[in-house]
């Protein structure tokens, strides 16, 4: 089973997250960007990121581009935010972001989304 790192400092968030993503994918919930840094040293390989950049931005912009600028981490990363903007659709292309959802969001798109990204890395990996 795969396992889905969620960074959101928003509880009632990461409860609808781990209700849509539990029983297909392991499900890790953390508060903060040193929280998730801990996981993916400990919790094994991690098949997707899921970050929600309302809280705690500039941290979690931070963590967005040392994932995608390192090349041991081979993690696809999903932004979640409440601002559709130029400003962040420009940040997440320059940071590779695999995929943005702007709230409030359909959690069918989000899942269907984040199977995608796993088996296009999937392919990639092999």
């Amino acid at each position: 089973m795969s396992k889905i790192l969620s960074v959101n400092g928003n509880k009632a968030m990461n409860f609808l997250l781990k209700t849509v993503f539990e029983g297909e994918f392991t499900f890790i919930p953390v508060a903060d960007a040193f929280q998730a840094i801990y996981e993916m040293k400990h919790s094994g390989k991690i098949g997707a990121l899921i970050v929600d950049v309302d809280f705690q931005p500039q941290q979690s912009w931070e963590l967005v581009q040392h994932i995608k600028s390192s090349k041991l981490l081979n993690i696809p990363v999903v932004i979640l935010a409440s601002e559709n903007s130029d400003e962040l659709k420009l940040k997440s292309y320059e940071y590779e972001v695999d995929e943005i959802f702007f709230k409030p969001f359909n959690p069918v798109d989000l899942i269907t989304a984040v199977r995608n990204l796993e088996a296009s890395e999937v392919m990639t990996d092999a």
